[in-house]
């Protein structure tokens, strides 16, 4: 009696994308039927409705069981109930993991508790999204909290491995984490116009700065707990609004940088305490855990309205507060309090806000500072980047002429006039002086003052009318001579008659001269002395006077306009500017920025490439080649890229790309593929059908297996062990039978053994990692026996196992 041995053989499960999605948004089957019958399926692959329910249901329960898997990511691509490829295994991960912004932005900040969960109903209702892929997205939401809490080191880091996501996901879900952590408020409705993406940007730069796990990245609890130490540093700045001479010098520093930047210096500059204050208050009072849950409301109840009542824009922030942090920096009173001099990296999306040595330090301030202890990259100046954000985004500003200090611009006449300091100025002059306006400033004199216009010189007389004897009779009038019957006018400057001095001009009139200074000259007495143009901050930025005139002069970035006076910006990207690829015109200045895959080098034109390669061993399956600007992957020989990252065998016995003669079968291998003889039968067997028989009759075969089978298969080295790896099953048993499994032969070393399901199947088990390349012939037995009919036979599998030289 013999018994025949095969082996089991399963297929590549069937998941599609869109039912999948349907199954993830938590539509029922027979709703995900319509949207399919919608969308056109039956066109497509001519199915009948009940085929296409059919095909649903049997998806949706697929879905259903890998579902217990995707809570544990790491075990999907070890589990061997599915054959799952691995790009489809990242598919359905990251999109079970995805989550709709409006319902995050719901939850956001709230206690991941089952109270919470009660709540969304209402989530539901409110976003529109199912109630079931609400819960799903919530549940995610607490599984990776409580995964990442008990973990030490980088949360983003430990979200990405644990759970296997790309990596903007993972960040997104630091995000979540850090805010339900640490109970921010996001739900108020003055908040309502900040998106999930916003408050992840805040939470990115938090994390990086602001928190313990910033300091040390190996302690033993989450990083994403505030760093109490940094936050009690904070309430030293309450120093720039309680000292009146320090909070004076600082408004006079900014306000000094900020004249003629913005169209609306006035309101920055009456403005300056309260704003200084909102933003010391909120930093001083984040040690309290209120405060700090409060947080993003007292940022747009005390700095973001009141800026937006001004009609400040975000570029108008970002400017006001650049000088803000600079002039800070430079008060020497603030060389005592380290917490001004934790600078931002230049990674920053708005780096240029970091704190920076100002050139005015005097160089012995500069000796003093170099002595301050070493801290770590952090600043307050991260408030002000998240201030920043949340901002509305930069509005085209209206066209206007801008005019000198002194100076309004006049809608009406469309010119530049005097501003009345004197009306316009409260108090302008104290004490005993009084005010008195003049073109472009005023004057504080005492009150017994008067300003009186120079007057008119008076007409002179020519010398020789005044000793009527010493020249002959005039009968013209003064400053007239006869010329036959009639009195012409005398050309005093002509005749070199006349007594102006020689810084004067003279000028001839009817009758008489008048002496004039030049242009750009004043009189004084009777001389000329030049007027001092600069005085009266006629130019923009700088002014140069020269004797009768003046000149005007720009600051690096900017070159005079056509008036002579005002300075426009220099757009340094249109005269070539040393970048090496791109370049951004700033106000100013410019900043050289690089293509994807390039950074900017230490003197901040030269464009870098970056070795992707160097940064992580994920991302390529098997070798990372770095390029100019990218990087690309590669496999080994007998694989082909499948996608961008992995490594996917061919299969050499499909594409006919191997030698393999007509009395030989092919075998594909990992890496390659091997050529097997179909006839390999060896005496006392005889080849009958696709197995080796030993008949009974023969003497040579009553200690044989009554059959043998060959069957081959591949493996990776360094598979993980204990690894189920091949299933042997009885295709027919007689009643009564009782069947055991062994190796028979070919396990020297003990790296395999067998374990026995039941009575027809067992499953071959890798006990210990093998490297290849290396061959294994294993003979499997089932051993057969009937103590009722004192029946004994057994079967063989010849299983060759070929183990690939590369671990995937």
């Amino acid at each position: 009696m013999s018994v025949e041995l095969d082996v089991f053989v399963g297929n590549t499960t069937i998941m599609d994308k869109e039912v999948y999605q349907l199954w993830l948004n938590g539509y029922t089957v027979n709703d995900a039927v319509k949207v399919r019958i919608e969308g056109g399926v039956m066109e497509e692959c001519e199915a009948s409705a009940e085929v296409l329910l059919s095909d649903t249901m049997d998806q949706y329960r697929t879905f259903q069981m890998c579902e217990r898997l995707l809570h544990h990511p790491a075990k999907l691509a070890n589990q061997l109930l599915f054959q799952i490829p691995p790009d489809r295994q990242a598919m359905l991960i990251e999109r079970y993991y995805a989550f709709d912004d409006s319902f995050v932005r719901e939850v956001l900040g709230k206690k991941l508790s089952k109270g919470t969960k009660k709540d969304l109903d209402d989530v539901s209702t409110k976003t529109g999204i199912t109630l079931k892929s609400c819960r799903r997205q919530f549940d995610n939401f607490k599984r990776v909290f409580k995964v990442v809490e008990e973990l030490k080191g980088p949360l983003v880091e430990n979200i990405r491995q644990h759970f296997l996501l790309p990596d903007q996901l993972a960040r997104d879900y630091a995000a979540i984490v850090f805010f339900a952590n640490n109970r921010f408020e996001t739900g108020k409705k003055k908040l309502q116009y900040l998106t999930f993406q916003d408050f992840a940007f805040c939470a990115g730069q938090l994390i990086n700065h602001w928190t313990v796990g910033a300091v040390d990245n190996m302690m033993e609890d989450m990083d994403v707990d505030l760093d109490k130490e940094f936050l009690q540093d904070l309430k030293d700045l309450k120093i720039l609004i309680t000292d009146k001479d320090l909070l004076d010098q600082h408004k006079s520093l900014v306000c000094t940088a900020l004249r003629g930047k913005t169209n609306v210096f006035n309101e920055m500059e009456a403005n300056f305490k309260n704003l200084s204050r909102g933003l010391v208050n909120i930093a001083a009072k984040l040690i309290n855990a209120k405060d700090v849950r409060d947080f993003f409301i007292d940022l747009v109840e005390k700095i973001i309205e009141p800026c937006r009542s001004d009609k400040w824009t975000s570029i108008d922030v970002n400017l006001y507060l650049t000088h803000y942090t600079n002039s800070a920096h430079i008060l020497d009173t603030f060389k005592h309090h380290a917490v001004w001099t934790r600078a931002l990296p230049t990674s920053s999306p708005l780096a240029f806000l970091k704190v920076k040595c100002h050139s005015d330090i005097m160089a012995d301030d500069v000796t003093h500072a170099s002595t301050l202890p070493t801290l770590r990259p952090s600043d307050w100046t991260v408030l002000l980047l998240a201030l920043s954000l949340f901002m509305m985004q930069p509005t085209e500003t209206d066209t206007y002429t801008e005019c000198t200090d002194g100076y309004q611009w006049d809608q009406q006449t469309q010119h530049c006039k005097d501003i009345n300091e004197c009306e316009t100025i409260p108090e302008a002059c104290k004490g005993e002086m009084k005010c008195f306006n003049h073109y472009g400033g005023y004057l504080c004199l005492p009150r017994s003052a008067s300003v009186i216009p120079a007057p008119e010189p008076p007409n002179q007389i020519h010398p020789s009318l005044e000793n009527p004897a010493s020249e002959p009779f005039n009968p013209c009038p003064p400053g007239f001579e006869p010329q036959g019957n009639s009195c012409v006018d005398v050309d005093e400057c002509e005749q070199d008659s006349h007594d102006c001095q020689p810084s004067q001009q003279c000028f001839n009139t009817e009758g008489s001269f008048s002496c004039q200074c030049p242009d750009g000259y004043r009189k004084v007495g009777t001389e000329c002395i030049d007027i001092d143009e600069c005085r009266y901050r006629y130019c923009q930025h700088r002014c140069v006077n020269v004797p009768g005139s003046f000149s005007c002069q720009c600051e690096p970035g900017f070159q005079l306009a056509g008036n002579n006076r005002s300075c426009i910006d220099v757009d340094e990207c249109a005269m070539g500017a040393p970048c090496s690829q791109r370049c951004y015109n700033t106000y100013g200045t410019f900043l050289c920025r690089c293509e994807q895959g390039y950074e900017l080098g230490p003197d901040g034109f030269a464009c870098n490439d970056i070795d992707e390669c160097s940064y992580s061993s994920y991302l390529c399956q098997y070798q990372c080649v770095n390029e100019q600007g990218k990087f690309s992957c590669v496999c080994p020989e007998g694989y082909q890229l499948l996608g961008t990252r992995l490594c996917q065998d061919i299969n050499e016995c499909e594409t006919g790309a191997h030698p393999c003669s007509d009395g030989q079968t092919c075998v594909n291998i990992h890496g390659g593929h091997k050529c097997v003889n179909n006839k390999s039968c060896q005496e006392p067997f005889v080849q009958v059908s696709d197995r080796c028989t030993c008949p009974i009759t023969k003497p040579g075969c009553r200690d044989m297996p009554y059959s043998i089978v060959h069957r081959y298969m591949s493996i990776t080295s360094e598979r993980s062990v204990p690894s189920d790896i091949f299933q042997i099953q009885a295709t027919s048993v007689l009643p009564g039978a009782y069947n055991t499994f062994r190796i028979r032969s070919g396990d020297d070393n003990g790296d395999f053994y067998i374990r026995q399901i039941n009575n027809i199947s067992a499953m071959l088990v890798l006990a210990r990692a093998v490297n290849g390349p290396r061959e294994y012939v294993l003979d499997l037995e089932m051993v057969s026996v009937n103590p009722l009919v004192s029946y004994h036979t057994s079967s063989v599998l010849r299983l060759t196992i070929y183990v690939g030289p590369h671990a995937f």
